[in-house]
């Protein structure tokens, strides 16, 4: 995954159900994660579901998997 951090953040908006928008933000507090992370790491997985091998950007950290 890459991450660039030179790029400044730009907003962009959205329209969703109010009880997507509560799901978000339950998943917010659960995790500790800012709202903007969680976002992120749901893109980050959607893509790559999708058939995208990398993300363009991420801040979200990838955390390595535990060798068997």
């Amino acid at each position: 995954m890459k991450v660039n951090l030179k790029e400044p953040k730009k907003l962009f908006t959205v329209r969703l159900d109010a009880s997507v928008i509560k799901d978000i933000k339950l998943l917010s507090v659960d995790t500790g994660k800012p709202v903007s992370t969680v976002l992120a790491e749901a893109v980050s997985d959607l893509v790559r579901k999708l058939g995208r091998g990398e993300v363009a950007y991420s801040s979200v950290s990838e955390t390595k998997k535990p060798k068997k």
